[in-house]
């Protein structure tokens, strides 16, 4: 537990951390843009700075143990998976990027834009958007991880025809994580069909 009071005519603000019977330190005196830590307890403190007219009072309780436990694992979670792909797809393609931020995963390798045109349900076409994909011997794959399960309105996995490309949308779920990985890998048509059995291993282990 946080509890910080305030006096607003000395612009002093200290800190007490710890249960209701600790008090371990008081935060800088800003009065002088001094920046040093003065170590205090408040039992040396004079009474004045506890005017009941003058200081607020806020109590804030950090965060639940399990949180932070769940975080951690997810971000383990996510170091392994990264850890894995990188090593096949580094296999496969040598000289692509990649990145892991917060919980989703990048690989890239020779792409570019498109203009593709998606169908309606109609049957009619939509305008051509530019959409990002793979050249010839190239490799686009973008996956995040996301709480509870699958809830999009295509059936997965399923592959989808870009024309210039196809896309493989995965979303294998774990229960013991209560995630899903939301997973869209963009080909070309020369793909190595062993490639693309390796990266669907890995992803399906995912929820072991």
């Amino acid at each position: 537990m946080i509890i910080l009071f305030a006096r607003p005519a000395a612009a002093r603000v200290s800190l007490y951390v710890g249960g209701p019977a600790a008090i371990i330190k008081r935060l800088p005196d800003f009065r002088h843009n001094d920046s040093r830590l003065h170590r205090t307890s408040v039992r040396n403190m004079p009474q004045s700075s506890y005017l009941p007219l003058v200081f607020a009072s806020i109590v804030i309780f950090g965060a639940p143990s399990g949180s932070v436990n769940g975080s951690a694992a997810r971000e383990q979670r996510v170091e392994q998976l990264y850890t894995e792909l990188g090593t096949l797809f580094h296999r496969y393609y040598p000289d692509a990027t990649s990145r892991a931020l917060n919980d989703t995963i990048h690989f890239e390798y020779k792409t570019r834009l498109f203009l593709v045109h998606e169908p309606l349900k109609t049957g009619e076409w939509q305008d051509a958007r530019e959409t990002r994909g793979p050249n010839r011997g190239g490799i686009l794959c973008d996956i995040e991880l996301r709480k509870g399960r699958y809830l999009g309105a295509a059936v997965v996995p399923q592959t989808f025809d870009k024309r210039y490309f196809k896309l493989l949308v995965l979303a294998p779920y774990s229960v013991s994580h209560d995630r899903h990985l939301y997973v869209h890998l963009y080909y070309p048509v020369n793909v190595s069909s062993v490639f693309l059995q390796e990266f669907s291993s890995v992803i399906d282990r995912f929820d072991k």
